[in-house]
Order: C-alpha cells, then sequence, then structure tokens
C-alpha cells in the first residue's frame, strides 16, 4: 500500500541523515528562495530548503531538497532527495531518486532506483532500475530496465512506456494501456475499493508533510549551529555538565514566563515587556527544539565514538535528527523524552542568556 511507500520514504530519509558521518563534506542552503545557477560546479553534497528551491549545477555528490517548488534541471552526481509541493526533475540522476510531493514530474534519467509519492505523478523519462510509485494518478512514459510496483488510484501506461521487468499495481480499475506501451514481464492487478483511494491520498499528503518537515528540521539544526557554532557548543556543554540542574531550569522557564508575560499585559504598564516577554518565549522555545537534536547528536556520537569531549558539528546534527525522528515512534515515552532533550535545551540557553545580561550590568 501507499502507507509502505510513505514510511519506507521517510524512514529512508531519516537514515540517510545518520549516513553522512562517513562523509567528508556537505553544502548547505536555506532561504526563501534558493538557486543554484547552471555552470557553477558543486563537488559535495548539497542540502537545501526554501519557499522555491531551484538547481541548474552540476553536483558531483548527493542533492536532498525541499521547498514549496522545487525544480533540479542540473546533473545530479549520486542520490537525489526531494520534497515539496511541486516538484520537476528534468536533469539526470547518477544513481537513486527519493521523491515525495504534490505533483511530482520525472524528466531525467535516473541510473538508480525510483521511489516516489504524491498525489499526481509522471513519469517521463528513462528509469535503469527498479521503480516504486504510491499516488493518486501516476503516468509512466518511459523505459523501465527493472521492475515495476505501484499503489495508486489510476495507472496510465503511456506509448512510451516500456517496462522490461514484472509490472505489479493495485488500483480501482485496471490500468489503462496506450498503443505501444509494452510489459516484458508478469503483469500483477490487485483491485482494491475507491475509498482506500481516498486513504491512499491521505498517506501520501502526510508522506510530503512529514517529509518536508524532517528535511527542513535537519536544515534549521544545521543553520543554527554553522551561524552559532560557539554558542551551540556552550549548550551542549552546560546542558551535559549539569543536567538534572538544567532540566528543572527549562521547566520553570516553560512554565513560568508565559504567565508572568501574560500578567504584565493585563497592566497598561506591562503590556511592551509582556510583548516582548512573549516573544522572547516563542524564540526561545523555537531555538530549544531546534538544539534538542544537537544534544542527542553530541550525546550518541561521544558514546559511539567513545570520546572524552562533546563534538559538535554537521555530522552529529544529521545523526542527532534521525535520532530524534525515529524516538518519536515509540508511544509515549518517544515523545516524552524529545520533550525532555528541549527542556534541557532550553534550560542551557537559558543560563547562558542569563550570564550574558549580568555581563552587561
Amino acid at each position: 500500500m501507499i502507507k509502505g511507500v510513505h514510511l519506507t520514504a521517510v524512514s529512508g530519509l531519516a537514515l540517510v541523515l545518520a549516513l553522512p558521518l562517513f562523509a567528508s563534506a556537505a553544502v548547505f542552503h536555506l532561504s526563501d528562495q534558493v538557486s543554484l545557477p547552471a555552470g557553477e560546479e558543486v563537488n559535495d553534497d548539497v542540502y537545501a530548503s526554501g519557499g522555491s528551491v531551484t538547481s541548474a549545477a552540476r553536483i558531483s555528490g548527493d542533492l536532498y531538497a525541499a521547498g514549496g517548488t522545487v525544480l533540479v534541471s542540473g546533473p545530479v552526481g549520486a542520490d537525489l532527495v526531494v520534497a515539496g509541493g511541486t516538484i520537476t526533475v528534468t536533469g539526470t540522476v547518477g544513481d537513486d531518486l527519493r521523491a515525495a510531493g504534490g505533483t511530482v514530474i520525472i524528466q531525467g534519467l535516473v541510473r538508480g532506483d525510483a521511489l516516489i509519492g504524491g498525489g499526481l505523478v509522471r513519469l517521463d523519462a528513462q528509469v535503469n532500475q527498479d521503480v516504486k510509485i504510491g499516488g493518486g494518478d501516476v503516468y509512466i512514459n518511459a523505459p523501465v530496465t527493472g521492475n515495476v510496483e505501484v499503489h495508486a488510484d489510476k495507472l496510465t501506461l503511456g506509448p512510451m512506456a516500456r517496462i522490461a521487468g514484472t509490472l505489479t499495481y493495485n488500483s480501482p480499475r485496471e490500468a489503462v494501456v496506450e498503443e505501444g506501451a509494452t510489459v516484458a514481464g508478469e503483469t500483477t492487478f490487485t483491485p482494491r475499493a475507491d475509498k482506500d483511494g481516498v486513504q491512499g491520498l491521505l498517506v501520501a499528503f502526510v508522506s510530503v508533510a512529514t517529509f518536508v518537515f524532517l528535511l527542513t528540521f535537519a536544515l534549521g539544526a544545521l543553520i543554527f549551529v554553522f551561524f552559532f557554532k560557539r554558542y551551540s557548543h556552550e549548550v551542549v556543554e552546560n546542558a551535559f555538565g549539569g543536567p538534572l540542574l538544567e532540566l528543572g531550569r527549562g521547566l520553570l522557564v516553560f512554565i513560568v514566563m508565559p504567565v508572568l508575560s501574560v500578567l504584565l499585559l493585563v497592566t497598561i504598564v506591562g503590556i511592551p515587556l509582556g510583548l516582548l516577554g512573549l516573544t522572547l518565549y516563542v524564540a526561545l522555545i523555537i531555538f530549544s527544539w531546534l538544539m534538542s537534536p544537537v544534544l542527542i547528536g553530541s550525546l550518541v556520537f561521544k558514546w559511539v565514538s567513545k570520546s572524552t569531549a562533546y563534538e559538535v558539528s554537521w555530522k552529529t546534527v544529521l545523526l542527532g535528527v534521525a535520532v530524534f525522528f525515529f524516538i518519536g515512534f515509540v508511544p509515549i515515552v518517544g515523545g516524552l523524552v524529545q520533550f525532555g532533550f528541549m527542556l534541557l535545551s532550553l534550560g542551557s540557553i537559558a543560563r547562558l542568556k542569563w550570564h550574558i545580561a549580568k555581563s552587561w550590568r
């Protein structure tokens, strides 16, 4: 079912976020509009997130991109992992493709496997290995060297479809096979009720939302660490230097600060301070959530590497995001652990802010 594609895509992304522990370098872009121009060459992995992401550059490594609109027209030497509202890929993908979006259009050669989830999916370029698609309306109009597995409301094989392996699909109706389309292997059709299509689309939407959130969360944490590297190190050291104390401090700030800010709002004189307090509170909570995977990654990396010090780097951040994500799958306890790390981060940040404020006196 599409749910299987959803779990595979999102879990796969979480896993690949941990893989850079063994990599060498990466390039990060996070803004409202991200553009990698034609003619530019990037010899590292690229992580990009924004309202609009356009990549026309030649990228030798992996490309991870998330945005409202994503266009990849330049070649990607390794894997392409992309999520967004509308996704268009016209450039060649050197290895595997992983895509989740509302509308997904693939018009560039994929040399590896393709795993795609979306409401409208159109495959117009050759895939050299296997294809798995989950979505609403799926149109395949290109050669596929391997096997094809589809879970959709509607499947159409266009005149240029040439499936060298097997075709396995489930849908409320049989596939539309246009003149010229061929399947060399066995075709297996499993009918399902129309109501399952609504559930499938809902799962596809959740898949896209989760996919985008996870990638954006990772990029947000990375940008925060890069711009405030020394500050991030201090937060980690303080947090694990006295975890119980910082956890209690974080809980105190989490409860008391919004209460005091609201109380100030009821007085005319205190309104500016109340608004300032609430604004700072929201900022602290956001920064604390962004720092949570940083803490987790540093802690896990220290255990794994048996180091005597806590490391804060893009490698440990991605590891922390992956661990943070999987912790959330544990019922009740997982959420409590995530919240606990947020409070630990909040306590450490509050402590640093307090010391900075005292130094101004």
